[in-house]
């Protein structure tokens, strides 16, 4: 009897919903390390790596251009 090699393939992640982005949503965002702030979308920036968005967190005097991963809720 022979062994048959089966490839170890790696489990896609479920991809979270499409979203689409409008100016002055509220939005909570992962900066980075984990720190999850609150956020206003100022503006949405479509281009050939994908979706980016300007926002302006909440609280802080900053404003940031986030991937859409980085989206929380």
């Amino acid at each position: 009897m022979g062994y048959r090699y089966i490839p170890y393939t790696v489990p896609k992640k479920p991809e979270k919903p499409h979203r689409d982005f409008k100016v002055g949503d509220k939005i909570r965002v992962n900066l980075n390390r984990g720190k999850i702030e609150d956020a206003i979308v100022k503006a949405v920036i479509e281009n050939t790596d994908g979706t980016k968005l300007q926002v302006d967190v909440v609280g802080l005097d900053l404003t940031a251009l986030i991937d859409r991963r980085q989206v929380v809720e």
